[in-house]
């Protein structure tokens, strides 16, 4: 019976064995599979897919130019719009400036002044 049952035990690990390997088979045989069986065929191939690539890469370049364009002129174009605001404000603001100031200068005009003299009136006699 001893001798059975380490035949058993052999063939329970040889079966783990198996199993291990037939895990990673599935996986290797795919990919065997996908691949071409000639180099050539897989150059072929590959040359294919890269310039399919590169016709996309083309295009979505061409599509992020032109969303990169139509976003330069559109903040070129709110750019404007503020400076347009701006030098409305600055004009706006220029001009209560000038006029805070021509006051400030006509009471520093009025302090420096000599009080004026004060006439006296002839008494009446």
């Amino acid at each position: 019976m001893a001798a059975a049952s380490r035949s058993s035990k052999k063939a329970v690990r040889r079966k783990k064995k198996t199993q291990r390997s037939g895990k990673r088979a599935p996986a290797l045989s795919q990919l065997e599979a996908e691949l071409p069986p000639t180099l050539r065929d897989f150059s072929r191939r590959m040359r294919r897919g890269l310039v399919q690539l590169e016709k996309r890469i083309e295009k979505d370049g061409r599509d992020a130019r032109r969303r990169a364009a139509r976003v330069l002129r559109e903040a070129s174009h709110r750019l404007g719009q503020f400076e347009a605001q701006g030098e409305r404000e600055w004009r706006r603001q220029s001009l209560r400036a000038r006029r805070a100031t021509v006051q400030l200068l006509r009471q520093l005009e009025k302090a420096i002044q000599p009080p004026p003299k004060v006439r006296r009136k002839k008494k009446a006699a």
